[in-house]
């Protein structure tokens, strides 16, 4: 059977599930209701989706809000200050690294509470086995009885009609043999009434859909954590790199991470404050949704397992123990005198039989007033009760936290980010290119410079200025600035060449 925990050891609420519980439940119409769990209440169910809410009207006002702020930033166009933009990056690096830590915290959420959902399914397997093995055996306990031990008391009655001289051992022959007939009647009547509420219970359906449903949930929810880490490193990278394009993407991510978070936050609300209801008391719980033919005090005797209350199938189990013992006496009686008034070759092996049956029925018996004791139902009971509502509470929890305080950051992540994308321009808007020069003669700066310059010049046969042969000849389509350059450079030259004719004594030659 294992070690189990003593009598003394009961369920006991956390602390947790009290605070949840301790949250206002409002209807539609804003009226307090009752906040015991029931899932098939739908007043019930209208509040916990009030609850869950909440979140998404922070979702709403939220996206407002940066809506707001992208109306009035859109066309803001102005240059500003290197340190400027350095101070937004590494305040959104900061906002980051607090966002991948908030995730982090809903992955180890994520972890408990799929342990203690593996501690719920695990114990109920359990006992779904348990109640299946104790109507095995009294379905075997009941075959017995009825289908071999009666007909082979059928077929000794027969032999025993054959007629004898001794009528006083043959009364007493028979008197016997009725008792074993009625007790076999009592020991299945009694095994029956075991079996009977027992019929109904079946979690297989249950456990097979948990199972399933955590299958797609735990593996989902990490993935949907490290795609909002993927995210995250996205615009670390791109504050890093002074990526515009990744500081965008994220921008247009960060808004679908923003709205999931929310959502997932009222969710995780609405769930937490569900279980929290249910794990105040969990048996009351069982017993609203037991099967009709199992009696409500079988189920608060195998939750509770106090030292005070009797066991509902303890009185029944010692009927068909009597019942046994009496048909076993009165069969050794049977043995007894029918051996001694008839001869018959096949009867020694039929009160065989008969007796080999009895012992069996009483081996079956035995195991079953093991099975039936209360101690492992209670463990298993304690098992998925302290697993669901300390573990997966608590990791539920910490989802809800992580979810909500992710979900904040984000939003000011996705603030600051369009806010930090606006200001960063192209790579060419910064650089700052060299034009080359198309003048190979600067103009000159005064008087005497400007006399020389021209005096200088190289010129033909007709006194025309010829062009220096190691300038650098200009492209053929400059870019415009520099062609404008190039236009105030002749018309300097041009009155450079007027100036220094008016002079007294100076002639230029054009």
């Amino acid at each position: 059977m294992g070690d189990y925990h003593e009598f003394t050891d009961q369920y006991k609420v956390p602390v947790i599930a009290k605070l949840l519980h301790a949250l206002p439940h409002y209807n539609i119409t804003f009226h307090k209701i009752n906040s015991t769990f029931r899932p098939n209440d739908e007043i019930y169910l209208e509040s916990l989706g009030i609850l869950g809410s909440v979140p998404a009207a922070l979702l709403i006002v939220s996206l407002l809000g940066l809506l707001f702020y992208l109306m009035t930033r859109c066309c803001d166009r102005k240059p500003r200050p290197a340190h400027s933009i350095t101070s937004l990056k590494v305040a959104l690096s900061i906002v980051t690294v607090m966002c991948c830590a908030a995730i982090g915290l809903g992955l180890y959420g994520n972890d408990d509470l799929h342990n203690g959902l593996l501690e719920v399914l695990t114990a109920g397997r359990k006992v779904d086995n348990l109640v299946t093995t104790i109507r095995n055996q009294t379905h075997i306990l009941e075959n017995t009885l009825t289908n071999r031990i009666r007909p082979q008391l059928v077929e000794l009655a027969d032999i025993f009609d054959q007629p004898v001289s001794n009528q006083t051992a043959l009364s007493k022959l028979f008197v016997s043999l009725n008792i074993v007939q009625g007790n076999v009647t009592l020991a299945t009547n009694a095994a029956s009434d075991i079996r009977r509420p027992l019929m109904g219970i079946s979690m297989t359906h249950f456990l097979t859909r948990g199972d399933q449903w955590e299958l797609i949930r735990w593996p989902g929810t990490v993935a949907t954590l490290a795609l909002l880490l993927v995210l995250c490193a996205v615009l670390l990278v791109g504050v890093a790199r002074h990526s515009r394009c990744a500081l965008i993407l994220f921008s247009v991510c960060g808004l679908l991470a923003v709205t999931g978070s929310w959502l997932m936050s009222g969710l995780y609300l609405s769930s937490s404050v569900a279980v929290g209801d249910l794990c105040i008391s969990p048996a009351d719980f069982l017993v609203s949704t037991a099967p009709r033919d199992l009696p409500t005090n079988v189920l608060l005797h195998y939750t509770q397992c106090e030292p005070g209350h009797t066991n509902p199938f303890t009185q029944r189990l010692r009927e068909s123990q009597n019942s046994l013992n009496n048909a076993r006496s009165a069969m050794a009686t049977v043995m007894k005198i029918s051996l001694v008034l008839f001869k018959s070759s096949g009867l020694q092996p039929k009160l065989g039989a008969v007796n080999a049956d009895l012992n069996s029925s009483e081996r079956l018996l035995t195991q079953l007033t093991a099975l039936v004791d209360c101690k492992a139902v209670h463990h298993n009971f304690l098992a998925a009760a302290r697993g669901l509502c300390e573990g997966g509470l608590l990791g539920l929890v910490l989802m809800l936290i992580a979810s909500f305080i992710a979900a904040i950051l984000l939003t000011i992540m996705v603030w600051v980010d369009s806010h930090t994308w606006i200001y960063i321009r192209k790579r060419n808007d910064y650089a700052q290119v060299d034009e080359p020069s198309y003048i190979s003669h600067p103009a000159p700066q005064n008087h005497q410079q400007m006399m020389n310059a021209a005096r200088t010049l190289p010129r033909n046969h007709n006194g025309y200025v010829l062009e220096d042969p190691f300038v650098t000849r200009p492209a053929r389509f400059p870019p415009p600035f520099s062609r404008s350059l190039f236009l105030c450079s002749l018309s300097s030259r041009f009155l450079c060449s007027c100036a220094i004719s008016d002079i007294p004594g100076t002639s230029v030659r054009r």
